[in-house]
């Protein structure tokens, strides 16, 4: 084996990709010379203001958008390292603008983030449908319409409807409203109608598991790699993420259960759907303009039941089954479905039901991949087993916008092997596993030598079977991280199959590797106050979230021999009230009793008359500890046991650096 032919550069597409490439264009009736389909065309339907290579800056003057790197998309021919089909998702979220929905009625920019940005009339004003990842986006997309309306439109907003727990959908509400405009109508202000569960659920995935999360997401979304037909072409639901500013203000509004809410006199239907994109979601209908707001759980692509940034698996049952009911709802009384990614579709005169296709075959798919993974593995199928087995039938196969851009087939079915009979797979090899490196390293072993893996690694590469190579080539990098063969090896196979990705999260995985391990893992701090919105979303934690974030945060080994219970009485100093608080009397509006038990941190949410010792402090006042901001904030505790907020602040660590680590080879 000549290690002069293991090298850093990357590689064009080898001709077993432009085959795979070429022959999935012949199956699906693509010209590779001039690339499109229907729903390219309906990407570029009703633009009334055109957007092309167009940035956004945040208020330090950095581009947090941009847009013309993408520009090879205005190239008719598909490249011959892209899948033919992921191409034609790209070119089709390169269009950007703003888009009239229905006629002069609902409006949508798409093009400057991941998600849509959308505004509904209402009888004085307008209704906002999720407003994007960051500020700067959402600010952008009200000017873009003003200018596109010659209305309007930041000093009528009448209401925001967020459909979802994710922060795509929630992210940009500071540049729609400002915080103290947000309240009841009532009160002449600007309501937030979220679903029920929407607080903790953002709480969860944003703030409990949000480090290790949001570094898990550049490999799903390709954050660390350069736009080109090598690179990142597409992040399925729209073109890429933004860097921007992720904002946060709590929501006025929690929608219980199904209902019809008159909304600055427009008639709006809620229709919950927990449990499928994501555990706290729901949809829109709109009567009087015939138009059904899909949120995410339809989106011109399949999406996914388990995304590999890492995240609560989704109910492909209640996926399929509230979409069905959304059907028969809705869909003989909608002429146009659209939502918080992609693009609308609509009935026309020529085929008056493609609304009601649209929501049946995305029923369909999910209903599919759940029933077909249960059956296989009711006969003894593994998980992977079953995902390498299950293919859509032909019909459902052939539709455009059920493709994988965003989600996989594969990558589906083991989620719901996982969500009914979990990541056992019934060996008992799997009840105490060996460890990433502790495998690789049998491997190698049984092998006889790194060198005898790497030879068949690359044999396997020449020939193209590109999972092998690349398997067997990282058993190496977890054993000696610095044998360059093995990682460039590695990255080789990587690339190939990337090149022929449909998925954009596959593809974007397989770069992401293949970057790192011909370039070194970086490690970056991320900025405290950036993109994540931790200090808009830790603001904002209610007094329970915040001892239950404390639990997370804090090293349970440094509390390991602590064991003390005491009453955690919030109290409002601004109100006269029967406790003792700094020498006056305040207001109590919350009680806990606390017991920090030898690594943990229990709680109970309630009054005792049991004595204890106590610690008084004002709402959220906790988050002085969690935010290790205790030593200059003390003065706001009232305690006679100041040892134990002490421990707590030592055994705080920061939980941002643990959001730092190393994806692809053994961590330090």
């Amino acid at each position: 084996m000549s290690k002069s032919n293991f090298t850093p550069e990357q590689k064009p597409a080898s001709d077993l990709t432009k085959k795979k490439n070429r022959n999935f264009a012949e199956e699906f009736g693509l010209s590779l010379e001039d690339t499109t389909n229907e729903e390219l065309e309906l990407a570029r339907k009703n633009c009334i203001k055109k957007l092309i290579d167009h940035k956004l800056y945040d208020e330090n003057g950095d581009v947090v958008w941009n847009s013309e790197p993408f520009a090879f998309f205005k190239a008719k021919a598909a490249a011959d390292t892209v899948n033919p089909s992921l191409w034609l998702n790209g070119k089709a979220n390169y269009e950007a603008g703003v888009y009239e929905v229905v006629k002069d009625k609902i409006y949508q920019v798409r093009g400057l983030d991941i998600a849509n940005i959308t505004f509904v009339r209402t009888k004085t004003g307008w209704l906002v449908l999720d407003v994007t990842s960051c500020s700067e986006s959402a600010n952008s997309g009200v000017r873009l319409l003003e200018e596109a309306l010659g209305e309007s439109v930041r000093d009528r907003i009448r209401g925001v409807i967020i459909s979802h727990s994710h922060g795509d959908h929630f992210g940009g509400i500071k540049g729609v409203v400002d915080e103290e405009n947000v309240g009841r109508p009532e009160e002449g202000k600007i309501p937030i109608y979220v679903p029920a569960g929407f607080d903790e659920e953002t709480v969860k995935e944003n703030v409990f598991a949000g480090p290790a999360m949001f570094h898990r997401a550049k490999y799903q979304f390709g954050g660390d790699l350069v736009p080109g037909v090598r690179g990142t072409v597409s992040a399925g639901l729209g073109l890429t993420m933004t860097s921007g500013t992720l904002t946060y203000i709590r929501p006025t509004n929690f929608i219980s259960e199904d209902t019809t809410i008159t909304i600055d006199g427009l008639e709006v239907e809620f229709q919950l759907t927990p449990e499928t994109e994501a555990p706290a979601e729901m949809n829109n209908y709109f009567p009087e303009y015939r138009a059904f707001w899909a949120a995410e759980n339809c989106t011109a692509t399949l999406h996914n039941l388990y995304p590999i940034r890492g995240a609560k698996l989704r109910d492909s049952a209640n996926w399929w089954r509230f979409t069905e009911i959304a059907l028969e709802r809705y869909g003989k009384r909608t002429d146009v479905v659209f939502q918080s990614h992609n693009w609308p579709h609509a009935n026309t005169p020529e085929d008056p039901n493609v609304v009601e296709d649209y929501l049946r075959n995305t029923a369909a798919v999910y209903k599919y991949v759940h029933d077909e993974t249960l059956r296989l593995a009711n006969i003894g199928w593994t998980a992977k087993e079953i995902a390498r087995e299950i293919t859509l039938p032909e019909k459902l196969k052939k539709v455009w916008y059920t493709r994988p851009y965003y989600g996989s087939v594969e990558i589906n079915s083991r989620a719901v092997y996982n969500r009914y009979l979990g990541f056992y797979n019934g060996n008992p090899n799997e009840l105490d596993p060996l460890t990433e490196t502790e495998e690789a390293r049998l491997f190698v072993e049984y092998a006889g030598s790194a060198e005898k893996v790497l030879e068949q690694a690359a044999a396997d590469l020449e020939s193209g079977e590109y999972r092998r190579a690349a398997r067997a080539a990282s058993y190496v990098v977890y054993v000696d991280p610095e044998n360059k063969d093995a990682r460039y090896i590695a990255a080789d196979a990587f690339e190939q199959l990337a090149y022929s990705s449909e998925s954009s999260i596959w593809r974007n995985a397989y770069l992401s590797g293949a970057k790192e391990l011909r370039e070194g893992t970086r490690r970056s701090v991320r900025k405290r106050e950036q993109k994540s919105g931790r200090s808009d979303l830790i603001g904002n934690l209610t007094n329970r979230m915040a001892l239950d974030y404390l639990g997370i945060v804090t090293d349970g080994q440094l509390l390991a021999e602590t064991d003390s219970r005491f009453r955690l009485i919030i109290v409002d100093p601004k109100k006269p009230g029967n406790v003792t608080y700094k020498g006056s009397e305040a207001a109590v509006s919350e009680e806990f009793i606390v017991h920090v038990y030898h690594g943990t941190v229990l709680y109970y949410e309630g009054h005792t008359e049991e004595y204890l010792p106590y610690v008084k402090v004002p709402d959220r006042g906790i988050l002085t500890i969690v935010n290790k901001q205790y030593s200059a904030s003390r003065d706001i505790f009232d305690t006679d046991i100041p040892q134990i907020l002490e421990e707590l602040d030592n055994a705080v660590i920061d939980l941002f650096e643990y959001g730092n680590f190393p994806l692809i080879e053994p961590r330090q």
